[in-house]
């Protein structure tokens, strides 16, 4: 009974022990990657604002076969149980809202910057995270980066790639 009583103060401790330190990790966590495109605006906005277009260049898209994609409208598609929705158009970007299976929604934003003095135009692509203030979604946020950001750069440089490919074809 003793050796019960022990295991279930130690359990509760443990528990308080890293639920205090998950507190110390914030709860809104932005990731953010960044490349320089030689293309025109125009056509990075074109690929950037048009979900179909997605396909092309997102690594998460990448591979899905196009039977598997489901286009509800010109800025909703769903694969799967997850959803993907354009939500917010601007002259210099777009906002996107990726809502997982389990409900889980998770912002996502592409900004286009331009310098007045340079051939060439800084994408860049970040995603912000909600945590409640649970210790083990907390600790888990602390792999976002190697999970999202490795695949954030991927996307970037297949968009870089497919805009630069094209603006060396029109030559």
């Amino acid at each position: 009974m003793r050796f019960i009583k022990l295991a279930v103060i130690s359990f509760i401790i443990l528990f308080l022990l890293f639920t205090a330190i998950s507190l110390l990790i914030p709860s809104h966590i932005r990731i953010s990657k960044a490349t320089n495109v030689h293309a025109a605006a125009d056509s990075v906005y074109k690929e950037i604002s048009e979900i179909n277009n997605w396909r092309k260049w997102h690594p998460a898209f990448k591979d899905i076969p196009e039977n598997e994609f489901q286009f509800l409208n010109d800025s909703i598609f769903r694969v799967k149980e997850n959803e993907m929705k354009i939500i917010k158009k601007t002259k210099d970007g777009v906002m996107a809202e990726f809502r997982k299976g389990n409900g889980k929604k998770v912002m996502s934003g592409i900004k286009m910057i331009s310098y007045p003095q340079t051939d060439s135009l800084t994408v860049q692509w970040y995603m912000d995270f909600r945590l409640h203030w649970y210790p083990w979604e907390k600790f888990s946020s602390l792999f976002y980066e190697n999970l999202y950001g490795v695949q954030m750069e991927q996307g970037l440089s297949n968009l870089k790639k497919l805009l630069e490919d094209d603006r060396s074809s029109l030559k």
